[in-house]
């Protein structure tokens, strides 16, 4: 007589393919509105976002992995298995690891290229250099041991003790990898707190700052637990039906990290919201790691004059010398008889004062793309100087 799952079965298993689905939509919709700032309105992507798009995929990849163990009666009793289902299930739970590795890898290192956007000095990009190194080896290693496991590979799933070989003690291996993973998650988040109370903004946003920054406590966090997930997983008799928590906890720590890692770029697309409703120039700014640095000076909304809808002026920082002019509406075309014209923007706006990150003695909001700066006091809504 066939075996049936129990309903505690089944809810341990729907409970993980709801939960995956659930936060892996939570941490795409995070990715894409990144993207959606990097590439479409401040077009300053880095490294750090193509980073997070690999990690993404490897997401992507999991979730597919978790179907196929579903299909193989992943959260069931090892007497409903069939040989091909564990083999199945082994080879699947291998992949698992190697993605799961490369994921780690790909999140960190895009927070320690983000932290270089605002990086202010050379013992901070150092330390965020040193930090990438660092993971970079252990990747490799985790890699290396995890493909390694057992020599020859095949003897991992053999579940007739026919093949030859041996394979190392993997409880020790996953133990001292997560253990390493939790260190690497609270140096992380504790890397920039000192360049950060430095950010020359008012007190409630340098608190909103190390709010989005300290979020990233939710991953460690989920780290802590799965490693205590990995313990119960290592002591149970039935690895295929107590397989089940070490899955959940690691797509967990993986799509919040991903999200917490891309809240800092959002900004933007908030502040093109704020300025469809203004008719304000604003002076925005955003540096990358592989960008460099770009300026832009804008005009967004409706002019507050019948003379001017100013439309952009960029600046090359190159020649921030010059002369800015911004172009004049159509409609005050039409009202001078002529096609187009120009008026100067003040002196008090011609040369905005120059920063280099990571020169600077303080670190900068805007280097994160996070806020824009308000507009000269001394200017109105068309370019011109207030009357006194």
């Amino acid at each position: 007589m066939e075996l049936l799952p129990t309903p505690e079965d089944k809810r341990r298993q729907d409970g993980l393919l709801i939960t995956t689905v659930v936060m892996t939509a939570m941490a795409g919709i995070f990715v894409l509105l990144r993207c959606i700032s990097r590439f479409l309105i401040i077009r300053t992507p880095g490294l750090d976002d193509y980073f997070i798009i690999g990690a993404m995929a490897l997401t992507f990849g999991y979730l597919a992995n978790l179907f196929i163990l579903k299909q193989n009666h992943l959260g069931f009793p090892i007497t409903m298995l069939t040989p091909d289902n564990m083999v199945t299930f082994i080879k699947v739970t291998l992949a698992i690891q190697v993605m799961y590795y490369a994921n780690i890898f790909c999140i960190k290192t895009s927070i320690c290229l983000t932290y270089l956007r605002f990086a202010v000095s050379k013992t901070f990009r150092v330390l965020c250099y040193g930090t990438i190194v660092v993971h970079s080896v252990f990747f490799v290693i985790c890699i290396i041991v995890t493909l390694a496991q057992c020599r020859p590979l095949e003897k991992m799933w053999d579940l007739t003790n026919t093949v030859d070989g041996t394979c190392i003690n993997t409880t020790a291996y996953f133990y001292s990898t997560s253990a390493f993973n939790i260190v690497t998650d609270i140096w992380i988040l504790v890397l920039p707190f000192k360049t950060l109370r430095s950010v020359q903004r008012p007190t409630k946003e340098k608190v909103a700052l190390f709010c989005i920054f300290g979020v990233g406590a939710f991953a460690a966090a989920a780290s802590i637990v799965r490693l205590h997930t990995i313990y119960i997983y290592t002591l149970a008799s039935d690895p295929f039906r107590d397989g089940v928590p070490v899955n959940l906890w690691s797509i967990i720590e993986v799509t919040i990290a991903i999200s917490c890692a891309s809240v800092s770029a959002l900004k933007p697309i908030f502040s093109v919201k704020d300025r469809k409703g203004s008719g304000k120039f604003k002076w925005t700014s955003s540096s990358g790691a592989n960008s460099g640095k770009t300026a832009r000076y804008m005009q967004s909304g409706a002019s507050n004059g019948p003379r001017q809808r100013a439309r952009m002026a960029s600046i090359d920082e190159s020649s921030v010398k010059g002369v800015l002019t911004l172009e004049s509406s159509n409609l005050a075309a039409e009202e001078r008889g002529h096609e187009q014209e120009s008026w100067a923007v003040p002196e008090s706006l011609r040369q905005p004062p120059p920063r280099t990150v990571g020169t600077s003695g303080n670190a900068h909001w805007d280097d994160l793309e996070l806020t824009f700066l308000q507009p000269d006091p001394e200017v109105n809504g068309t370019g011109e100087k207030r009357k006194t």
